[in-house]
């Protein structure tokens, strides 16, 4: 005895293979999108945070030995390492100013600059003075651009751990999402395949 398929049964058979194809498809798809996103996501946090908090403590250094030059009024130093601190900051800011930079942080990088760059004005007038000396005090004034650099500094080091935890959570729940749907497929896969076979066994057609 053997079992012949009906027409209306391969329609209904041929129908719910359809389904399981699209279904497998869409996964795919879905699957490829979560994928790219949780790369990028890896990506962002290197490149745009891990790496924009190294440049940010490599300016912090550099602009602490140029405090520590300017308060111990080491006339000879501070002439010496004025342009090479400088050039190090600047490529520093450079590289930062590459990176993918939110609304907030922009602000605070220009924020940045600006106050280095009133730093700089500052050092420069000091620098140029013929009549510095060891024992000549330094003002007092520059206490205020150093403290302006560094809040820009400790607000822009922020931001960095504010993205930076937001983009790994957004991937962590990238990564759910893409397990429930792997978990939601099986159990639709499953449920398809009982129904293929309930479809194709329903009312056979018996020929001896």
């Amino acid at each position: 005895m053997r079992w012949k398929l009906s027409l209306a049964q391969r329609i209904r058979a041929g129908a719910a293979l359809a389904v399981v194809f699209l279904l497998i498809i869409a996964t795919n798809l879905i699957d490829k999108n979560h994928f790219r996103i949780v790369k990028e996501n890896l990506t962002t946090v290197y490149e745009d945070r891990l790496l924009t908090k190294n440049y940010l403590y490599l300016i912090s250094r550099n602009l602490q030995q140029k405090k520590e030059i300017l308060q111990s009024s080491d006339a000879d130093d501070l002439r010496e390492l004025h342009l090479a601190i400088n050039d190090s900051i600047d490529a520093l800011i450079d590289r930062f100013s590459s990176t993918k930079l939110t609304e907030q942080e922009s602000l605070r990088y220009t924020s940045l600059k600006e106050n280095i760059q009133a730093l700089k004005k500052f050092e420069n007038a000091y620098v140029s003075d013929e009549s510095i000396t060891p024992e000549a005090p330094i003002s007092t004034n520059s206490e205020q651009y150093f403290q302006a650099v560094f809040q820009d500094l400790d607000a822009l080091y922020k931001i960095q751990l504010e993205e930076g935890s937001r983009v790994i959570s957004s991937s962590n729940q990238t990564i759910k999402s893409s397990d429930l749907i792997a978990k939601l497929e099986i159990g639709a896969l499953i449920v398809i395949g009982i129904l293929i076979q309930l479809l194709i066994f329903m009312k056979p057609s018996k020929h001896q």
